[in-house]
């Protein structure tokens, strides 16, 4: 609510231009003459491109001085603008003007009080100045944030400094190749350890109609990469959101994976209003907190409306999964029936059906506890700071959510453990698969909500929100070291020690640091660089391989008997509480498809998720 009444204040003067979110010089590289006083009050600009020039950055400083405007020659003052990116210049100032003027906030305020204080008002009515000037741009820098000194020369002297960030739009083009780019990556990597796999397992196995397929499991997924993708994305877009001191084109990049986290800009639920987000060429924004600032930046709704949002983006995705799996089913068995043209017995139809049932309802489970836990616990507890400006039983029922996300986690694994079952929920995954009876083997699974609150309660304290997320990285590398002797470590703990690296330079960004802007924003690009690397190695660069392999094998040109795609078939050994789990079903061996006499393959085990 806060926010709003500022916005609604910096926006009423300024409807021609942009607002300019400013500071104050740092004291010790230039103080300001204490001989005339010149109180700032607000800085907007614009970024025009005219067809056969360069970009154009227009700014427009507005202020009060403590005497009479025209006395002191207030319209002689000259602003004095530098720009640069990562300490290098960016190009050169045009001319600057100036006028004395009447303040609008003054008049609007009189004329709601005629009669009471109109003497009073008239006294400082013309102490208002309007300072505007140019700076043209050597090009558009996109990708780029312009650190902005504005000075304020008259008769020599230096009457005020103020520093801006700026950051230009980075385009339509760029916006969407940031989008669609990580999206592809993630579909061709669950396409490539789910549906390629399985397609490639198939016949592998002279006896697999007697062995049990660990596919026909409905805990299982078969899309196992497109799950441990869409995490490590959401990974980078959170921890984007924390209260901290990042350059300006780092949120606009990776504001771009937003969709991973469940958030569409401002839809479905907005109440009328909207951040502007890019505004008259570059990003407007003026915010206290992480989350709030990716949200104007994304030119989306409140914080108090992304949750909302979020929660009905996931019922959204819960309705395309139940019609994922069960459309096709039904054309399946209605094909088949067609086909035919005789009466199906009922048991394989019912037996059919309760196993698509199951896997409906794991898929839901796994889409909610595991692949959008991270970013609802975080929506959920950023209500947390809104408690006084909205009613107690909204975040009454912001800590529900959260408490009935833990505890379905907590009986979800507790069940996956005690009929040892996850290697189904988690084939592939980071997570051990042998539970050894300690806290170890179970701490792994309540990172993501550790992980929740620390973004989205924590909010008000950046460093408190880096310290946090330091150690649940750090946890998580150190119960990967811990359990190497299970599974192959070194896929995931290498993504937990990127994770862990972008942490520890985030704390460059934190007010306490007190890092140059050109350190930062060499930080920032490395960041990004190291995202970057790891989305292209740990999974474009396997995908790639994978189905090429697969190409070939199919082609008949490579004859491979190791490779990431096949998983081991192996006899299920059942105990007494696991006999519920073999299959009923009566099938002549007539109504099954032709067996290749392919020798059994033996593959290690290979960890999927970061």
């Amino acid at each position: 609510m806060l926010t709003l009444l500022l916005w609604a204040l910096f926006l009423l003067p300024s409807a021609q231009a942009a607002f300019v979110r400013r500071w104050d010089c740092n004291p010790s590289i230039t103080a300001p003459t204490e001989s005339i006083s010149f109180q700032h009050q607000s800085l907007t600009g614009s970024l025009v491109k005219p067809e056969h020039d360069g970009p154009t950055l227009l700014l427009k400083l507005t202020g009060n001085y403590e005497a009479e405007c025209n006395s002191l020659n207030g319209s002689l003052a000259q602003l004095v603008v530098n720009a640069s990116v990562l300490g290098g210049p960016v190009g050169f100032q045009g001319e600057s003007s100036g006028r004395c003027g009447e303040d609008p906030y003054w008049e609007r305020f009189s004329m709601s009080n005629q009669g009471q204080i109109q003497g009073h008002l008239m006294g400082s009515l013309h102490n208002y100045a309007i300072y505007e000037t140019s700076y043209y741009l050597n090009h558009s820098y996109a990708l780029h944030t312009l650190d902005t000194t504005i000075h304020l020369w008259l008769d020599g002297q230096k009457i005020t400094c103020v520093t801006a960030h700026i950051t230009p739009y980075i385009g339509p083009v760029t916006s969407i190749l940031l989008k669609a780019l990580p999206f592809l990556i993630m579909v061709l990597f669950g396409i490539a350890t789910g549906p390629l796999r399985l397609f490639h397992t198939n016949g592998r196995s002279m006896f697999r109609y007697e062995l049990a397929d660990p596919s026909r499991d409905p805990a299982q997924s078969h899309v196992q990469g497109l799950g441990d993708c869409l995490q490590f994305l959401q990974f980078i877009f959170l921890t984007s959101c924390l209260t901290l001191s990042y350059p300006g084109f780092f949120r606009a990049i990776v504001g771009e994976l937003a969709w991973s986290s469940l958030i569409f800009r401002n839809w479905p639920v907005t109440h009328g209003f909207a951040y502007p987000g890019v505004q008259d060429g570059f990003y407007a924004t003026n915010s206290t907190w992480g989350l709030e600032e990716m949200t104007q930046v994304l030119g989306g709704t409140t914080i108090s409306d992304i949750w909302v949002n979020a929660i009905v983006n996931l019922l959204l995705v819960i309705v395309g999964i139940v019609a994922l799996v069960q459309v096709p089913f039904g054309f399946q068995w209605a094909s088949r029936i067609f086909r035919k043209r005789q009466a199906i017995e009922l048991s394989d139809l019912q037996e059919e059906s309760l196993t698509q049932c199951q896997r409906t309802g794991w898929s839901i489970l796994r889409a909610v506890l595991d692949h959008f836990l991270f970013p609802l616990v975080t929506f959920s507890t950023s209500q947390l700071l809104l408690t006084s400006w909205y009613p107690a039983y909204r975040t009454f029922f912001a800590v529900l959510v959260v408490g009935l996300l833990a505890m379905s986690l907590g009986f979800t694994v507790r069940y996956l453990i005690k009929t040892n079952r996850q290697w189904a929920f988690s084939q592939g995954s980071l997570f051990p698969k042998h539970y050894s009876g300690t806290w170890v083997s179970c701490v792994l699974y309540g990172i993501p909500i550790v992980r929740g609150i620390a973004i989205g309660a924590l909010q008000r304290s950046g460093l408190a929100q880096v310290v946090v997320l330091i150690i649940c990285e750090t946890l998580n590398l150190v119960c990967l070291l811990w359990n190497c002797q299970d599974f192959l470590a070194w896929r995931p703990a290498c993504f937990s020690f990127g994770r862990l690296a972008s942490l520890v330079m985030s704390c460059a960004f934190l007010p306490q640091s007190e890092a140059p802007q050109r350190n930062q924003g060499i930080l920032a690009y490395s960041i990004l660089f190291l995202y970057a690397t790891m989305m292209f190695f740990g999974f474009l660069v396997p995908c790639i391989i994978s189905i090429a392999l697969f190409i070939l094998r199919k082609a008949g040109l490579v004859h491979s008997h190791r490779g990431p795609l096949v998983q081991p078939r192996e006899a299920p050994i059942y105990g007494i509480g696991q006999l519920s789990q073999r299959s009923t079903r009566k099938t002549s061996f007539t109504e099954l498809p032709e067996l290749r006499p392919v020798g059994v393959y033996r593959p290690s085990m290979v960890s999927w998720r970061p």
